[in-house]
């Protein structure tokens, strides 16, 4: 389930957005390159010039009011669209507004009718995710300046679209485990049937760091894509870049990226490829894959197509899964 509204009203996203619009106001964001926004990015977060979120609620209502997306935000998403159409990966919805389901003010007075917050708002004070039951600390989710961030956007979507025993599986960064942890209590609390799918970040020069601290410049989606495309064809691009990522890296790996190690990916699809036999339908392939909620875990199924050496894989399940 995706919706722009949601990453769009966090707080570093409206920040970024004030300092691009303060500091950079006679730029053209729909024709600056994406990696050159990125790196705008970065110098934001080095600059420490980040206004408080309470002067900046003028964002928030028009994202949340109309669905606005700030013209560079606007540009990335059309560059990152580009990609994911490169390498077959469905679109969820990237430029198709859809409006949070409830106004913050309902989804925290649910939540207290349930006591899973304490709200002391009305003491000028914030809004805490309660997880103390299962002994986990509290979780500021509004503050002060009346910001909700962005564990409560997911709950604004997800509440009204809750029903006993409704299946739902979280995909985050590892880095939020801590968070997603205690969102899948509290939706395992309203009945939900909650599973969990954390990704690791891919180490760069040996280091994990997110993207605001730069370090990336040789290894943008752009780069990445020139350098296979111009070694291989359409479908082994999109069959290598899993190959490498998902069979090769694993979910939590440890091994920093390697453009060696990408180019045999793409030799070994390629091969695959050409040696691939139309038998069987895919769900014959992803059974001895499902999870115990009934969605296929990714990573065993391609680190089982890769480690396949006696027998063709299947160009069914390719086509289906894979390309």
């Amino acid at each position: 389930m995706w919706g722009p509204r949601t990453p769009n009203l966090t707080g570093q996203t409206i920040q970024f957005w004030d300092y691009l619009d303060r500091r950079h106001a006679g730029l053209d964001f729909g024709a600056v390159h994406p990696d050159d926004l990125g790196r705008l990015y970065v110098r934001f977060h080095a600059s420490g010039d980040a206004r408080p979120l309470d002067a900046l609620r003028h964002y928030a209502a028009r994202v949340d009011g109309e669905g606005w997306v700030h013209p560079a935000t606007r540009r990335m998403t059309l560059h990152w669209k580009r990609h994911l159409d490169l390498l077959g990966v469905h679109d969820p919805g990237l430029l198709r507004d859809r409006p949070v389901a409830l106004p913050v003010g309902e989804t925290v007075e649910r939540l207290a009718r349930l006591r899973l917050c304490v709200d002391h708002r009305r003491h000028g004070g914030p809004v805490y995710l309660d997880g103390t039951r299962w002994g986990m600390p509290l979780r500021k989710v509004v503050g002060t300046d009346g910001h909700a961030n962005y564990l409560l956007v997911i709950l604004r979507d997800l509440l009204p679209r809750l029903t006993p025993r409704r299946r739902v599986l979280f995909v985050y960064d590892d880095d939020l485990a801590h968070d997603y942890a205690l969102l899948a209590r509290v939706v395992g609390a309203l009945g939900a049937r909650v599973e969990r799918l954390p990704l690791g970040r891919v180490p760069l020069g040996g280091l994990v760091r997110t993207s605001r601290h730069g370090g990336w410049d040789e290894v943008t989606i752009d780069r990445l894509a020139r350098l296979c495309r111009a070694e291989a064809g359409p479908d082994a691009y999109r069959l290598g870049m899993r190959l490498y990522f998902i069979a090769m890296l694993k979910r939590t790996s440890g091994e920093t990226f390697r453009p060696d190690l990408l180019r045999r990916a793409l030799g070994r699809a390629e091969r695959m490829l050409g040696e691939a036999r139309g038998d069987g339908p895919p769900e014959a392939s992803a059974a001895g894959c499902l999870r115990p909620s009934g969605w296929v875990d990714p990573y065993r199924l391609t680190d089982g197509l890769f480690a396949r050496r006696s027998r063709p894989v299947s160009r069914t399940l390719l086509d289906a899964v894979f390309l």
